[in-house]
């Protein structure tokens, strides 16, 4: 099983994100110092969500070059994949704590406006949308290649869009208070951007939330329909499917075949690799076949329990074990 960040359009994801934190570590020097000398946390605001930005990035590389070095084995299943998924929790508890900070000075400076130099703000801003938007160009994924579903090139992306969109309405906030001279606009506006900052936090925790609670990778009604298409594929059952980061997608699945012998399925094998590969995204795969005569012995639950303390399990009986009740016959396991 290999899982390898490709050259996609002459970048890779890598080298995208490392550019683009460049990009976003100059604009927070830009932006803040921009903002620490006109007075307008606007400016603030959008410089630390670029300082966050950068360290999120840099993160997601160190996370990558360690899941392409570190290779599956007995102990470590699937290598050490599942570090972006913890990098990314990482960055929104980053986001959340800058976003706090922010909030609370914006209260503060909402009960007690401060003076911004409205020219030298508007064109601090306007050279924070140019880096913002070199950033967000870096880091769009191409069309239909495997980065356009890359969690780390996603949230990065979405974070600069946003912070793309946050400068606009800077700027637009700094022509408001030169024509009416209202200076709690600009605090206001920064506690505007930072709740859209929070909505992207949201969408990232809930992505990698549903990857750690093993939530299944993709519609299995689907998947069942396009399989039982297939010549000689009777029956789909147990299917079971997960990420174990955004590039990984894993399944499982016992299928009834019209074939007398096990040694007869290795054709259905390729057939099945091909849909589940090519429609859903499956990298790794393994197979139960059975025969119709082997279905009928046994049944597919999956029973789990865990037994609340004074009360016997019915199922485990004081045992505490994963049951699926039934011998696999050897020799019946095809894997991928």
């Amino acid at each position: 099983m290999g899982h390898h960040h490709h050259h996609e359009n002459g970048r890779t994801t890598t080298g995208r994100l490392a550019l683009s934190a460049a990009l976003f570590g100059l604009n927070f020097l830009v932006q803040g110092l921009g903002g620490l000398w006109t007075g307008s946390l606007g400016l603030v605001s959008d410089s630390l969500e670029n300082l966050n930005d950068s360290v999120v990035n840099l993160m997601a590389m160190a996370a990558i070059k360690v899941a392409n070095k570190k290779e599956p084995s007995d102990r470590y299943a699937y290598g050490w994949h599942r570090v972006e998924v913890f990098h990314t929790l990482v960055g929104v508890g980053l986001l959340v704590a800058l976003a706090i900070a922010v909030l609370w000075e914006a209260y503060l400076r909402i009960l007690h406006p401060v003076h911004i130099m409205i020219g030298w703000a508007l064109a601090f801003s306007a050279t924070g949308l140019a880096l913002n938007l070199a950033a967000t160009y870096v880091l769009l994924p191409p069309k239909g290649t495997r980065q356009e579903g890359d969690l780390n090139l996603r949230g990065a992306y979405l974070h600069a869009l946003g912070d793309s969109l946050a400068n606009v309405a800077v700027m637009l906030s700094m022509v408001a208070i030169r024509f009416t001279g209202w200076r709690w606009i600009d605090p206001v506006m920064a506690s505007l951007i930072v709740l859209v900052i929070l909505r992207g936090a949201w969408v990232l925790l809930r992505e990698a939330g549903a990857i750690l609670m093993h939530r299944a990778a993709f519609d299995h009604e689907a998947a069942k329909i396009d399989l039982l298409k297939l010549p000689g594929v009777l029956g789909v059952e147990d299917m079971r499917s997960w990420k174990v980061c955004s590039h990984l997608t894993v399944a499982t699945a016992h299928i009834l075949v019209a074939a007398e012998r096990l040694d007869e399925t290795e054709h259905y094998l390729e057939d099945i690799e091909q849909v589940l590969s090519g429609h859903y995204g499956v990298r790794h795969l393994t197979v139960h076949f059975e025969t119709a005569a082997m279905a009928e012995r046994h049944h597919h639950r999956f029973i789990h329990q865990h037994e609340a303390a004074g009360v016997e399990d019915p199922v485990h009986r004081g045992e505490h074990k994963h049951e699926h009740p039934h011998a696999h016959p050897p020799g019946c396991d095809h894997e991928h």
